[in-house]
Order: C-alpha cells, then sequence, then structure tokens
C-alpha cells in the first residue's frame, strides 16, 4: 500500500489529499482496520499536543518514564475505572451507559493519555504489589493501588505512574529502576 502514515494523517484531518488515495484506502481489504488506526494514531497525536501546550512539566517527567517502561513475563493486570454511575442523572440528561461507564486497562511497559470530560473519582483494580506515582500541577507523590484519586478538571492533567515490584519505595528513580513492570496513564482535561 502507498498509504503511509503521513498521507492518511492528511486524509483523517480532511487536508487536501489526491482522489487515488482515497479509492486505494476503499480498494484494500483491510481498509476498515487500516482507517481506525489512523484515527487513533491522530486522535493520540492530538492529544499529547494538548498536553505539550498546557502542561510541559507532565511531558518532560512523560518523556523521561519513556527509557524507563518495562513488562516482566507474568506482569499482574490492572485497570482503572470509576463509580460516579448515576441512573437519575443518564436518564435526564440523556446520557446512555457506556458514555458515563469509565474503564481503562493499564498496559505495561506503554504510556497513554486518555481525555476526561468531568471530574471523576478513579479507582483501581489490581493486587497489592502495585504502587502508583503520581505527577501533576500540586505537586507529585506515591499511593496504593487500594486507594483512589480524585481527578478534577481544574487541577489540569495528572500522570499516574504503575509499578510492579518488591520493595518499592517513596522516591521515583528507585521505583524506575526496582520494578519488574512499569506503565503510565495520563489523565487529561478535555477542556
Amino acid at each position: 500500500m502507498r498509504l503511509g502514515k503521513v498521507s492518511l494523517d492528511e486524509m483523517v484531518q480532511g487536508l487536501d489529499s489526491a482522489d487515488e488515495n482515497w479509492v486505494e484506502l476503499l480498494l484494500h481489504p483491510e481498509a476498515e482496520s487500516v482507517w481506525a488506526e489512523a484515527v487513533k494514531r491522530r486522535e493520540s497525536l492530538n492529544a499529547f499536543s494538548r498536553l505539550a501546550a498546557r502542561w510541559p512539566a507532565i511531558v518532560h517527567q512523560y518523556k523521561k518514564l519513556k527509557k524507563y517502561t518495562k513488562k516482566s513475563s507474568n506482569a499482574s493486570p490492572i485497570s482503572l475505572f470509576s463509580t460516579n454511575f448515576q441512573p437519575f442523572n443518564a436518564a435526564l440528561s440523556g446520557t446512555s451507559d457506556e458514555d458515563q461507564a469509565f474503564s481503562i486497562e493499564i498496559i505495561w511497559g506503554e504510556h497513554q493519555i486518555v481525555s476526561l470530560e468531568k471530574n471523576t473519582l478513579i479507582q483501581f483494580n489490581g493486587r497489592r504489589g502495585i504502587n502508583v506515582y503520581y505527577s501533576f500541577s500540586d505537586g507529585d507523590g506515591v499511593f496504593r493501588i487500594d486507594e483512589s484519586w480524585d481527578f478534577k478538571l481544574e487541577e489540569g492533567a495528572v500522570l499516574l505512574t504503575f509499578f510492579e515490584g518488591e520493595g518499592l519505595s517513596d522516591d521515583l528513580e528507585s521505583m524506575l529502576n526496582n520494578a519488574k513492570s512499569v506503565g503510565s496513564v495520563v489523565l487529561l482535561p478535555s477542556k
């Protein structure tokens, strides 16, 4: 396929692109997945650009983590979820259950950026050997997996870094060096 990431990115953004690119995409046997990946890639770039423009300190920490990402062969699953579901508010506002539901699986060895549209109490589902290091405009620190994070739009982006391993401390460098698995997610205000 002659269509590369740049051509597909232009198509996703609605920029002028050659008609033959559209024809080639439509004739491709995996057109839907090629297009879905291009849209996902563009959304990721847009989110990173918003993050970089408003919270450069978080981006610096985020980029620093890239060299420390790792995943052990038997890494425990972990996810973030919200219990803010309120059926009466959903019915009155016309919001579907799926739109209110919030759940993200942390992928060990990778970094994710997730946009949130409202204040959300984030809880974690994972085993006890996992610690979370947080960084946001008001500071940084460590908390346990059985605690929660009260995400507030007005406080800005927050970088949550997950560490799996024995004998982890409160020091970020030490945690990065001693962890068996590391993964992170940036919770980014959509506004």
